[in-house]
């Protein structure tokens, strides 16, 4: 018989997760992750202003070379590559598909037809590598997951048909925690969903010494007595205990008895240090009570004022959220059965902690980690590709109110009170007084004794034989002469990033590290004004070389 490969595949907005597997009995060969995403920005509408304003055909080229940089990692025949699935939100597969995505930047209809956009019906479909310049068998077929319309996307669709919360009586709460977070409430089957732009410190981005769930990153910390204990990523992204330390000064109270070694910290152990210090009383956003103001981990690893700042104003978005829902669905926190966690970022965070900071309603008391439903989606349609009209036709049924929450005057009135709780350590009593004076109800006391369902041992439950394969450096450098330019150094210097070089006169940008048009201070601080990001950006006639 001869050999036939499928790719199963995540494309998130800090980066690609993906798996191939063996079509004759669905067995795993390898896993291969890449730390960054390969389009400048730090968040989904950073990438959706490349898009449209430096070009679409730039950003898809940047997403295929990435992808295709994944597939090679992966290690498999590409000729014998059959089956290719992709999950991701709407804007990431717009993108991997080169379709029309002005339309995903305007809410509402009135500017899509001003701008004689045709939005893309984005539904479920099957089309040949060579239309997305995807390297593989050109006979293989790559499936697409329907949007349930086109703010919820294939990623949304994923966490509500793997939690099955769609086919439950009851209020459900499900979130893919991320960058972007995908955040519904179901009330019998009636779908309530906004994106919190949560931004990157929710995967570690962002932060000084931070990455994303990898190993080496520190995942979550415990007490023991004022020390803490590390909780570190192995190679096979399953969690050890590690050192445990005196985070005031750093020092090692208790060596590891393992060979892993801190790298840096990812979100959830952000959350949990978070946490864990503002019990302690170490932390008092947006201060750190310690002589040099930091908590100092294991191996150097290390967290900052700002840092807490950061993660402060993204768990403040998450909890705004949360209210703002409730409040469009007129029910309470409290009337929420169960709390479902999806993704890398809500599956090694400890749910107690969630509790405590506000990433899930304190009143949760059924919870439920249920891993990467985005790459766990695409990998059921590899295995049986029947499923992609199965899943067109739950999309159809379903009954969806998405609230857009950058026009939400909830929302604004919520995440006001949130920036005054992390930034001006406003205690929550007075928190509730404002709650209540808006007519929004009261938060909830924090549940003491949850119950708790994790549902595999790591996000990725199954690595493969060859295990796991980690790509650093997953973008482009993008270079262009910049006419004009003086040499004076200063936009190099400006980049928080460290992604940007000039070398007489040629200013070089490397995509995945680059903050993009969230950014733009290399571009504010040039004194003679001459140099345009999005010239630099720019693909055609650049000499874009791949990383």
């Amino acid at each position: 018989m001869v050999e036939e490969y499928a790719i199963a595949m995540d494309i998130g907005t800090s980066g690609v997760r993906a798996q191939a597997i063996n079509v004759e009995d669905n067995s795993t060969i390898s896993t291969t992750v890449t730390l960054r995403h390969p389009i400048p920005g730090a968040n989904v509408m950073d990438h959706l202003h490349f898009a449209v304003n430096v070009g679409l055909e730039q950003a898809h080229q940047l997403i295929m070379e990435a992808v295709n940089k994944v597939v090679d990692q992966l290690g498999v025949d590409k000729s014998k590559i059959t089956r290719f699935a992709v999950c991701g939100n709407p804007i990431q597969l717009s993108l991997f598909q080169n379709i029309e995505i002005r339309d995903l930047a305007f809410w509402g209809t009135n500017a899509v037809e001003r701008m004689n956009i045709t939005p893309p019906k984005r539904n479920a479909q099957i089309i040949k590598p060579a239309d997305i310049d995807l390297d593989i068998n050109p006979d293989a077929e790559v499936y697409i997951p329907p949007a349930i319309k086109h703010e919820i996307g294939a990623d949304a669709l994923a966490m509500l048909v793997k939690s099955d919360v769609i086919n439950k009586e009851g209020i459900y709460l499900v979130s893919d925690f991320g960058t972007n977070a995908e955040i519904a409430l179901v009330i019998d089957g009636e779908i309530f969903s906004c994106s919190a732009a949560a931004g990157p410190a929710m995967e570690g981005q962002a932060i000084e010494c931070g990455m994303l769930a990898s190993p080496g990153a520190i995942s979550d910390v415990t007490p023991d007595g004022t020390n803490w204990r590390n909780e570190v990523l192995n190679n096979d992204l399953k969690v050890e205990s590690c050192d445990l330390i005196d985070v005031t000064t750093g020092e090692v109270i208790e060596p590891r008895e393992t060979d892993t070694q801190a790298k840096g910290i990812t979100g959830t152990g952000v959350i949990s240090a978070y946490s864990l210090g503002t019990e302690q009383d170490i932390i008092s956003i947006p201060e750190i009570k310690t002589e040099d103001h930091k908590i100092n981990l294991q191996d150097n690893v290390y967290l900052s004022e700002k840092d807490l700042t950061e993660i402060g104003k993204a768990l403040g978005a998450f909890r705004a959220a949360h209210i703002t829902l409730c409040v469009e669905a007129d029910i309470t926190l409290d009337d929420i059965d169960a709390v479902y966690m999806a993704g890398a970022s809500g599956f090694y965070v400890d749910p107690l902690k969630s509790l405590t900071v506000g990433q899930i309603p304190a009143c949760s008391w059924d919870i439920y980690q249920i891993g990467n439903t985005s790459l766990s989606m695409a990998r059921d349609i590899v295995e049986n590709p029947d499923l992609l009209q199965e899943l067109q036709e739950v999309a159809d049924g379903m009954r969806g109110n998405h609230i857009t929450l950058a026009t939400s005057e909830v929302f604004e009135k919520i995440y006001g009170l949130e920036l005054a709780v992390c930034e001006q350590n406003m205690p929550l009593w007075k928190y509730d007084e404002w709650l209540e004076m808006y007519g929004y109800g009261n938060l909830p006391e924090v549940e003491e004794d949850p119950e708790i369902h994790r549902m595999f041992e790591s996000d990725i439950p199954d690595l493969g034989e060859n295990g796991l394969s980690i790509i650093e450096e997953v973008g482009t450098k993008l270079e262009a002469k910049i006419d004009g330019c003086i040499n004076c150094m200063k936009c190099v210097n400006e980049c928080p990033e460290s992604a940007l070089a000039m070398d007489d006169r040629v200013a070089t940008i490397r995509s995945d590290f680059c903050n993009g048009s969230a950014c733009l201070r290399c571009e504010r601080i040039c004194p003679e004004k001459v140099f345009l990001y999005e010239k630099v950006a720019y693909i055609e006639g650049i000499d874009a070389k791949s990383l």
